[in-house]
C-alpha cells in the first residue's frame, strides 16, 4: 500500500479519533522493542505555542551542529510533515514500513490513528541516530501517546480552555493534565505568564525543578528608532547560576515562546553557542503561524494562522494590532486597510470566545465550512457570529469560495486572513498550489504550441 492507503487503513481499523490511555500503547511498544528516540528527549505540551516552540528548538540545535528529529501534529498539507529528521520530512517508504511493523506487532491490540502515527514517528526517530528528539504532545499530556517516552526536560507552553470534554473545563484541571509529561527530579519549563497552580503542585509532588516565565526566566524587547528591535533574555541554568543573552533578533514567531526555548536550552547538557541562538531564530517562520503567503491571483497581503480557540485568537489579535501600528508608523496605511477574515471551525470550539478575542481587529468575516464531520456547519457558524455582532458574508459552501470572495472584495491596503483551523489553512494553501500548477502547465503548454508553430 502507498502512504495514503495506509493512513486510510489505520483510520478504519479503530475509528475512534481519541481513546486516551497508555496501557495498550505500552504493550505494542514493548513488542516492537521501542526504546528512546535520542539521548536527549524534550517533550512539549500546551494549549498553544507547541509548534513554534518545537520549530525554534529544532532550528537552534541544528544551527549548533546537532542531529535533531521532531515529531509534531497535526500536519497542514502532507502527513510527512509530522516527522522531521535532520531537517527533512520522513519519506513515504519509511512511514509505510513503520506502519507494517506496527500492524504486525499489535496483533489484537486496538490502536487509534494518532497512536499508530506516534509509534511510527518514534520508530523512525529511534533509528535515525539522533542527538536530540523533540516531541510535541497531541492532546493534553498525561494520557497522550507521546507521553510513552520519558522526557529529560518537560515544556508546557501555555494553558487555555480547549478540548474541555477530554481535559477538564478549568485551567487548573487542564494544567494538571499537561503537567503529566513531567518526570521525577527532571526539570520542567512553563512559558505561561499566569501558570495554573496545579502545575506547581504536580512539580512539588514529583520533586521537579520548575522554571516559570516571569519568575525564573523572562525577556525584554528593546526598541530602537535607529535599528530593528531586539530582545534580551535572562534565566538560570540547572545549577542555579544566572544566564543572560542580549541583542537577539526579534523572531517572527512569538517572543514569549522564544524565551521559553532559551530557558530549555540553558537546562540541557549540550553546548549551544550564542551565535547558534541568533542563527536559529533569524527569519524562522512556521506554516500557519501568521504566515505570509503570496497568491499570484492578487496583490493583497495574505496571512495564514491556525488559531482555533480564544487563547490563540488573543495572540493572533495582538499580531494584527502590531501590524496595524507598524503600518501607521511607516506611513503605509492608506484608505481602507480592512482585515477580511476567512474562517471555518470545528463544531466543538468556543466560537463566541474566538470572535470576542478578534472582534476589534477583524472588520469582515467570510464564513465557510470544510469537508470534515466535526466541522461547524457554515450557516450555524454564520448565525453565531451575527449574534455576537460580527459583520459577515456568506455562508459559503467551502473555504475556497469564501477566500475567493474575500480577495475579489478586497481593495487598497486590505489584509486577507485565513484562520479558524488547520484544515481551513490547508484548504486555501492547496487551492493556491493548484492554481500555480495549473498556471505553470498552461505556460509550458503555450510554449510547446509556439515551438510547434
Amino acid at each position: 500500500m502507498n502512504l495514503n492507503q495506509w493512513l486510510d487503513a489505520i483510520q478504519a481499523l479503530h475509528p475512534a479519533e481519541i481513546d486516551l490511555g497508555l496501557e495498550r500503547l505500552r504493550v505494542v511498544a514493548q513488542r516492537l522493542g521501542l526504546g528512546r528516540p535520542a539521548p536527549l528527549v524534550i517533550t512539549v505540551a500546551g494549549t498553544n505555542g507547541k509548534g513554534s516552540t518545537v520549530a525554534m528548538l529544532e532550528a537552534i540545535f541544528r544551527a549548533a551542529g546537532y542531529r535533531v528529529g521532531t515529531y509534531t501534529s497535526p500536519h497542514i498539507l502532507v502527513f510527512n510533515e509530522r516527522v522531521h529528521i535532520a531537517g527533512a520530512m520522513a519519506s513515504d517508504e519509511a512511514l509505510c514500513e513503520a506502519f507494517e511493523r506496527i500492524v504486525a506487532a499489535r496483533q489484537d491490540v486496538p490502536l487509534t490513528y494518532f497512536e499508530y502515527t506516534t509509534l511510527a514517528g518514534l520508530l523512525l526517530l529511534e533509528e535515525a541516530a539522533l542527538d536530540v528528539a523533540i516531541l510535541e504532545v497531541g492532546l493534553g499530556g498525561r494520557l497522550d501517546a507521546v507521553n510513552l517516552i520519558d522526557a529529560d526536560i518537560a515544556v508546557i507552553t501555555s494553558i487555555g480552555l480547549d478540548h474541555q470534554d477530554w481535559l477538564g473545563d478549568t485551567r487548573e484541571l487542564i494544567g494538571r493534565e499537561k503537567a503529566g509529561i513531567m518526570r521525577p527530579a527532571r526539570p520542567a519549563v512553563c512559558g505561561d505568564l499566569q501558570m495554573p497552580e496545579s502545575i506547581a503542585e504536580e512539580a512539588a509532588r514529583l520533586g521537579v525543578p520548575l522554571y516559570r516565565q516571569g519568575q525564573e526566566f523572562g525577556y525584554t524587547v528593546v526598541e530602537d528608532e535607529a535599528a530593528s528591535p531586539t530582545w534580551d533574555w535572562w534565566g538560570a541554568d540547572g545549577a542555579g547560576g544566572e544566564r543572560r543573552v542580549a541583542g537577539l533578533p526579534l523572531p517572527e514567531l512569538d517572543v514569549i515562546n522564544a524565551a521559553t526555548v532559551l530557558q530549555v536550552l540553558a537546562l540541557q547538557p549540550l553546548p549551544v553557542p550564542d551565535a547558534a541562538l541568533a542563527t536559529g531564530l533569524a527569519g524562522l517562520s512556521l506554516p500557519g503561524r501568521f504566515q505570509r503567503v503570496q497568491d499570484p491571483r492578487h496583490v493583497f497581503e495574505l496571512r495564514m494562522d491556525v488559531a482555533h480557540n480564544p487563547h490563540a485568537a488573543v495572540m493572533l489579535a495582538s499580531k494584527l494590532a502590531a501590524r496595524r501600528k507598524l503600518r501607521i508608523l511607516n506611513g503605509e496605511a492608506g484608505q481602507g486597510g480592512l482585515v477580511r477574515a476567512v474562517v471555518a471551525m470545528m463544531a466543538d470550539k468556543d466560537h463566541a470566545g474566538y470572535h470576542a478575542a478578534l472582534e476589534s481587529e477583524v472588520d469582515i468575516w467570510y464564513i465557510a465550512a470544510f469537508d470534515q464531520p466535526r466541522c461547524q456547519h457554515a450557516g450555524q457558524l454564520l448565525a453565531l457570529m451575527q449574534q455576537a455582532g460580527a459583520y459577515t458574508r456568506g455562508p459559503f459552501d467551502d473555504v475556497t469560495q469564501a477566500y475567493e470572495a474575500a480577495w475579489r472584495d478586497a481593495g487598497g491596503d486590505d489584509l486577507i486572513l485565513v484562520t479558524g483551523s488547520f484544515v481551513t489553512v490547508a484548504d486555501v494553501l492547496q487551492d493556491i498550489d493548484a492554481h500555480r500548477q495549473h498556471s505553470q502547465g498552461a505556460h509550458f503548454q503555450s510554449q510547446d504550441s509556439q515551438s510547434q508553430d
